[in-house]
């Protein structure tokens, strides 16, 4: 019987440790939450909005949708 008590203790003492780490959210950490949205930049000619691993900075750190606006843009 004392072995089935302490056995409920140590189960009760890990679902309370286990309830209280899920309910952290990530914003309370200080970690901006992984959504899998990818940062979008605006094209500096044309304005068209494009993901910023697609985009093409300048030396300047504009960044444009296309070679041919980067070019125009420049000259």
């Amino acid at each position: 019987m004392k072995l089935l008590f302490w056995a409920l203790v140590v189960l009760a003492v890990l679902w309370l440790l286990r309830s209280k780490k899920s309910t952290g959210t990530p914003a309370a950490a200080g970690a901006a939450p992984d959504n899998g949205a990818e940062t979008m930049v605006q094209c500096a000619h044309c304005g068209v909005h494009v993901p910023a691993s697609e985009s093409i900075l300048a030396a300047s750190g504009a960044a444009y949708c296309t070679e041919e606006h980067r070019l125009r843009h420049a000259s």
